[in-house]
């Protein structure tokens, strides 16, 4: 039974295994990523590891939902700030690839490594999340099916840059990124989604 503690001293451990699990699952992926892997590189004993999870898929979901909170509630409050739909869209791109350039370990987990089961419905999960949260800036006179499809499509372009960068850094040895590589992804995937969308017409 996962034990339930408020004091400050659980809540730090707590957060150092999410952040030991999350550095492995990255690096190994969900299958080959033991219990015993995280405890021992953690630097705890494994009954420890189980007094604050269940299991290996209460930690990964636990890593997956984080990562899909914080990113929801970054983009949320991003495109708050501004007015029109594409400039909306530009944004959500712009905090999007902030997080994949900062955190790029969850997003190694999300979109590098070999999803089945579980693991697949959680990334599921944050997909659907996405498309949702766009729908609504897809500002087309076009039926409710083809605005969620656009929208999946405008995911995709994200989804797929980012783990196709993730690739080409893994080749060069994981370099340090540069200050503008955010912004850069960010603007080639918004103009390519921007063009796209502004050729679409009724059904």
């Amino acid at each position: 039974m996962v034990i339930s503690d408020d004091r400050p001293q659980h809540v730090e451990r707590r957060e150092q295994l999410l952040l030991v699990a999350r550095g492995i699952f990255a690096e190994r992926g969900f299958q080959s990523t033991t219990m015993d892997d995280i405890a021992k590189e953690a630097g705890f004993t494994k009954p420890i590891l189980y007094q604050y999870f269940d299991s290996k898929t209460d930690l990964y979901h636990e890593i997956v939902t984080q990562t899909a909170q914080k990113l929801l509630s970054s983009l949320d409050a991003a495109v708050s700030s501004v007015e029109s739909p594409r400039t909306k869209i530009e944004v959500a791109f712009r905090v999007y690839f902030e997080m994949v350039v900062t955190e790029t370990d969850a997003f190694r987990i999300l979109f590098i490594h070999a999803h089945e089961g579980q693991t697949a419905a959680e990334l599921r999960k944050l997909e659907m999340g996405l498309i949702a949260f766009l729908e609504p800036y897809i500002n087309i006179s076009i039926s409710d099916d083809h605005r969620r499809q656009l929208a999946a499509g405008v995911v995709g372009i994200a989804e797929g840059a980012a783990a196709t960068w993730m690739v080409q850094q893994a080749a060069k040895g994981w370099p340090t990124p540069t200050p503008s590589e955010a912004e850069r992804l960010a603007a080639r995937s918004a103009t390519l989604a921007w063009g796209g969308l502004r050729a679409v017409q009724q059904d």
